[in-house]
C-alpha cells in the first residue's frame, strides 16, 4: 500500500519549501556581497575603518613589542584576525603568518602610490640644471594612493578568506601602514556585515506566515476530514451522516452535494428494503397455499402422478425458502432501527447457535466474554455463518468459532478449512443476492441472502464484519463488537 500524505502535510511541506528557497536565496545574496559587490564595498571598509581608527589611536600608547597583544585583543573582541603591516608589506603585529600574494600586492601598490622620500612627500626641484630658478608650471602632486588602494577587499582561497585592508597615514612611528582584517566568514562575525537583522526578519516572516497559514490549513483540513468521515459512514450504510455545509467555497459546495447524495441514497435503500419486505409478505400466503394444495394432491393423486407432484413440491419448498430468507433480511433491516444493545454472553450465544444447527463445530471462547449486542440478532448471525461454513467447507475439515477481547472490543471468528474464495470477492460476499456461483442452483446453495443477513444483524449491533482467506486454505469471517 502506498504511503499517504494528508493535505495539511502537503500544504505545510510546500510552505516550508518556499521559506527554504527564500532563505537560500538570501544566504546566496549575503555571500555574494563581497564577491560580486552586491552590497557596497565601501560600507564594509567603512565599518572596518571605524574599528581601525580606534586601534591606531591605541597602538602608540604601547611599545611595539606589545602591539601583537593589542591586536589579539581586538581579534578576540570582533571574531576576526587583525594585522598591522607597514607600507612595504612588512609584518608589525598580529598572527605571525605571511600575507597572501593578492593582499600583499594591494599593500605594495598602496605603498607606491605616494612617490618621494621616506616622509612620503615628493622631492622639490625648484632650479634648472644651469642654476636658474625653475618657474615652469608644475604638475599637481600625488598626495596619496587612489581609493582602491587606500581601502580594499580581497577574497582568497585555500582556505577561503575575506581580507579587508585600511591604509593608515601614520601608524605609530611608521609612515604609512595598513590595518588588515581576515575572516573565513563573509559576514566577518558581524564586523563586515551584520546578519542578525536578517535573521530576526526571517523569524518574523516565519511567525507571521505561520499565523496566516495555520488557520487556513486547519479550516481546510477540518472540512476535508469531515467529508472523509461522512463518505466512509455512507459507504458502510449509515445514511444519517452529514457534512457541515457552512463553508462558502468549493468545499462547501462539495459538502452540500454529499448531503444531497446521502438523502437520495437513503431513499433508494429504504425503498428497496420496503419493496423486498412487501414482496416477501405478499408471497407468504400464495406459497403456503401452494404447499397445502400440493400436499392434498399428493394424497389423492394416483401412484403414477406422485413423482411429478414431488418435483412440484420441491419447487414450492425452494420458493418458500427464498421467501423466508427475504423475510429474515427485511426483519433484520427493520430491527436495526429499533434494536437496544445490552451485554450478552458470547459463549452462551455461540453454544445455542451450535446446538440449533446440530453440527460438530469447535468452540474456543473463554468464559465471561461479553459484548454489547442484541442476543437474537447475534444468534441469527452466528447461525447463518455456521450454515454457510457447513455447506461449503464442512467436508474439508473442522469448523471453529473463537473469540477474544482486546482493547475494548470483542472479535468473534468463524474459521473453516475449505477452499476459500477469490480475493476479489472478499468484499462482495456480504452483498444481497451475491454468489460465487451465478447459476444459483439448488445444488450449489441458496440465493445469496445468508451473509447479507449476517452483515445487517451485525451492523444493527453497531459492529463490523470482514472476511479473509486463511493459509494454506480456508476462510475466516471476523465479527467485531464493542466490549461490555
Amino acid at each position: 500500500m502506498k504511503t499517504r500524505f494528508p493535505i495539511y502535510a502537503k500544504l505545510l511541506f510546500w510552505f516550508f519549501i518556499n521559506l527554504i528557497v527564500l532563505a537560500t536565496a538570501g544566504w546566496l545574496v549575503m555571500r555574494g556581497q563581497l564577491r560580486f559587490s552586491i552590497f557596497s564595498e565601501s560600507s564594509v571598509t567603512a565599518r572596518v575603518g571605524q574599528v581601525a581608527e580606534r586601534l591606531v589611536k591605541e597602538l602608540p600608547l604601547f611599545a611595539g613589542s606589545q602591539w601583537s597583544a593589542i591586536t589579539k585583543r581586538y581579534s578576540d573582541t570582533y571574531g576576526v584576525e587583525f594585522y598591522c603591516y607597514d607600507a612595504q608589506g612588512r609584518f608589525l603585529s598580529g598572527p605571525p603568518k605571511p600575507l597572501p600574494p593578492d593582499v600583499h600586492q594591494r599593500v605594495s601598490q598602496g605603498a607606491r602610490g605616494r612617490p618621494g622620500g621616506p616622509n612620503g612627500r615628493p622631492p622639490r626641484d625648484d632650479f634648472r640644471p644651469d642654476g636658474r630658478p625653475d618657474d615652469r608650471p608644475r604638475p599637481p602632486r600625488n598626495e596619496g594612493p587612489p581609493e582602491s588602494l587606500a581601502r580594499f577587499v580581497v577574497e582568497t582561497s585555500s582556505p577561503h578568506t575575506y581580507w579587508v585592508g585600511i591604509r593608515i597615514d601614520k601608524l605609530g612611528d611608521k609612515l604609512p601602514g595598513y590595518i588588515i582584517t581576515a575572516s573565513t566568514s563573509p559576514t566577518g562575525n558581524g564586523l563586515y556585515f551584520d546578519v542578525k537583522p536578517f535573521v530576526w526578519a526571517g523569524l518574523g516572516v516565519l511567525l507571521l506566515s505561520a499565523l496566516i497559514w495555520l488557520p487556513f490549513v486547519r479550516s481546510l483540513t477540518r472540512s476535508v476530514r469531515g467529508m472523509r468521515d461522512a463518505t466512509g459512514r455512507l459507504a458502510e450504510g449509515d445514511f444519517a451522516a452529514r457534512v457541515d455545509g457552512r463553508r462558502r467555497d468549493e468545499l462547501g459546495e462539495l459538502g452540500d452535494g454529499i448531503n444531497r447524495m446521502a438523502v437520495r441514497l437513503k431513499g433508494y435503500v429504504e425503498g428497496q428494503k420496503r419493496f423486498l419486505s412487501d414482496v416477501a409478505h405478499e408471497l407468504c400466503a400464495p406459497t403456503a397455499r401452494l404447499q397445502m394444495s400440493v400436499g392434498i394432491l399428493e394424497q389423492r393423486a394416483p401412484e403414477s402422478e406422485r413423482e411429478r407432484l414431488a418435483d412440484v413440491r420441491e419447487e414450492v419448498e425452494h420458493m418458500s425458502a427464498l421467501v423466508n430468507e427475504l423475510l429474515q433480511f427485511s426483519k433484520a433491516s427493520i430491527a436495526s432501527k429499533t434494536v437496544t444493545l445490552q451485554p450478552v454472553d458470547i459463549r452462551a450465544i455461540a453454544e445455542k447457535a451450535i446446538h440449533r444447527e446440530g453440527a460438530d463445530i469447535g468452540l474456543d471462547i473463554p468464559e465471561n466474554t461479553h459484548a454489547l449486542a442484541d442476543p437474537d440478532l447475534i444468534q441469527r448471525a452466528l447461525g447463518n455463518l455456521f450454515r454457510n461454513a457447513i455447506r461449503y467447507a464442512g467436508h474439508a475439515g473442522p469448523i471453529v468459532v473463537s473469540a477474544t477481547s482486546v482493547g475494548g472490543v470483542v472479535r468473534i471468528s468463524v474459521d473453516d478449512s475449505g477452499p476459500g474464495i477469490p480475493d476479489s470477492s472478499l468484499g462482495k460476499i456480504f452483498e444481497p443476492f451475491y454468489r460465487l456461483d451465478e447459476a444459483r442452483t439448488r445444488e450449489s446453495g441458496g440465493v445469496g441472502l445468508g451473509l447479507a443477513i449476517v452483515k445487517t444483524c451485525i451492523e444493527s449491533c453497531e459492529g463490523t464484519i470482514a472476511a479473509s482467506n486463511r493459509q494454506p486454505t480456508g476462510l475466516s469471517v471476523t465479527i467485531t463488537l464493542k466490549a461490555s
